[in-house]
């Protein structure tokens, strides 16, 4: 059961994040060609600045999401409906913490812009329309957490598709004949509101209780958990945004909204990479919490080298399609030539795309396991590395200096995260897990070296059919090499068996 699914959630979560980025990436184009990259930038660093006030969340959804595995389970229909009251009272009071703690910021934001193009009024309509739609996703969208624990985030992905379609497709016409994205921003919140509303009426029909029982309130213990847990994972989750949202701030304040522009059309496409992975990483975390409620260490050992050995094979492959295609791409087919970034920029980006997808596995390993306090323990540090490296580095070397403050940050979460859960989770060394993480890195690589190289010969020219060319170097090379490198692997083969099982067939996860 647990890997139908798997797969129902991965299929639906990554067809959603395809049809996404590829809406994504027209409705950006044409937000370049009619407004410009300065507005590109701008809306950049407004989206940086709500999600960092969006942290006053304080991670309430991860703590009830992990107790909702438990009560799901055992099908405690009070013990579930008690947690969903909870959720809701939460959220409605950081709805309005939002409102407040913008409402404040709006007569400051022109402050994070340096040589900006756009007149005062403008940046603050347009950030206050990103607040609004903000603490309105708070009020209507705390129901879908219980179809994310339950197994069902198939459901959420396909509503969550609807949404971005129907907004990116305003943006789309809006600025084509009209160039008002003020108006697209509008409409954008009418279209989730609507859809959001809808998602409430499926869960009430789908779960009946929660409204049979909709004053149940949580118990004194759970209530104590939650929010000794919450203490840990507000730091957690501050982290996270500081980590996330800083870089463009940065650059904003010390280079100028311009620049941020021309790095947003790169990130756009390395975040839409990592948005695919992360949508795949979404779908496995609710069978891999449900798994570890069984609680066999030897167990969970063996599916966090299984998960590893997946995300590598995705990393590797990402990497090595990302540092030879992307300018490409950005240059001669997306935009234009004027778009262009130095190669150590996309270095930059192709380092920490590898790191992030590769700090997936043992991310999910902390929050199944409910190490909030330990994980809250990393992120002050490694928020503190990415904040002092990034600050001491931008001066001299701009925009690079930013993104390699961002990867030693990377590196700081994939060392601890591995010694503390192996320590206090697994009570196993880690040495094994972590020459697994060295090797992966080297043919990482290596086989990205030969990728690029490879394409640069046969790109020679350009034009579409060795663009296509170009591509299919990258799928084949990669891939080619880890296959016939674990050919004999226990990890290639369990994953062969659990695709086996899938399909009916004896083996894997059940």
């Amino acid at each position: 059961m647990r890997i139908k699914n798997i797969f129902r959630n991965s299929f639906f979560s990554l067809l959603s994040q395809f049809i996404l980025i590829f809406v994504g990436f027209f409705s950006q184009r044409v937000m370049n060609l009619t407004m410009g990259e300065a507005l590109i930038g701008m809306n950049s660093v407004i989206s940086n600045i709500i999600a960092i006030l969006s942290v006053s969340e304080l991670g309430i959804a991860s703590a009830i999401v992990f107790h909702l595995y438990d009560a799901l389970a055992q099908q405690d229909e009070e013990k579930i409906a008690s947690l969903m009251n909870l959720y809701r009272r939460a959220y409605y009071i950081f709805a309005a913490a939002i409102t407040a703690m913008g409402l404040c910021i709006l007569p400051f934001v022109h402050l994070f812009f340096k040589e900006n193009v756009f007149s005062l009024s403008y940046i603050r309509l347009i950030y206050f329309l990103w607040l609004v739609r903000t603490a309105f996703s708070y009020l209507l969208s705390y129901k879908r957490s219980i179809l994310i624990a339950d197994q069902k985030e198939y459901i959420v992905s396909i509503v969550t598709l609807l949404i971005n379609v129907f907004n990116y497709g305003l943006v789309i016409v809006i600025l084509e004949l009209w160039q008002n994205y003020q108006l697209a921003l509008f409409l954008n919140i009418i279209v989730e509101a609507v859809l959001n509303i809808w998602i409430i009426r499926y869960v009430n029909k789908k779960y009946p209780f929660l409204k049979r029982y909709r004053r149940m309130p949580v118990e004194r213990k759970t209530m104590r958990m939650i929010f000794g847990e919450i203490k840990n994972i507000f730091i957690s989750r501050l982290s996270a945004k500081l980590l996330l949202s800083t870089d463009n701030l940065i650059i904003s304040s010390f280079t100028s909204v311009i620049i941020v522009g021309l790095y947003s059309n790169y990130s756009m496409i390395s975040q839409s990479v990592f948005n695919f992975v992360l949508a795949l990483s979404n779908a496995i975390q609710p069978s891999v919490g449900n798994l570890f409620t069984e609680k066999n260490q030897d167990r969970n050992y063996e599916v966090l080298r299984q998960i590893t050995f997946v995300f590598f094979l995705i990393a590797a492959f990402c990497s090595a399609s990302l540092m030879a295609l992307m300018t490409i791409f950005v240059t001669d087919f997306w935009l234009a030539d004027r778009y262009r970034l130095d190669t150590s920029i996309v270095i930059c980006c192709v380092i920490n795309i590898y790191l992030t997808i590769m700090n997936l596995p043992m991310s999910m390993m902390m929050t199944v396991s409910g190490m909030f306090g330990k994980e809250r323990n990393i992120s002050v540090l490694y928020v503190t590395v990415n904040l002092v490296f990034s600050l001491l580095l931008v001066r001299p070397f701009g925009v690079m200096g930013v993104l390699l403050g961002t990867s030693a940050s990377y590196l700081v979460q994939i060392v601890f995260r591995t010694y503390i859960f192996f320590r206090n989770y697994l009570h196993k060394r880690s040495m094994k897990y972590a020459m697994d993480i060295v090797q992966y890195s080297v043919l990482t690589f290596l086989e990205t070296l030969a990728s690029y190289y490879a394409v640069c010969y046969v790109y020679q020219g350009g034009g579409l059919p060795k663009f296509m060319l170009a591509a299919a170097v990258c799928v084949l090379l990669p891939n080619a090499v880890n296959i016939l490198f674990y050919a004999k692997s226990w990890r290639l083969r369990s994953i062969i068996q659990m695709a086996g099982e899938l399909f009916g067939k004896r083996g894997g996860l059940s």
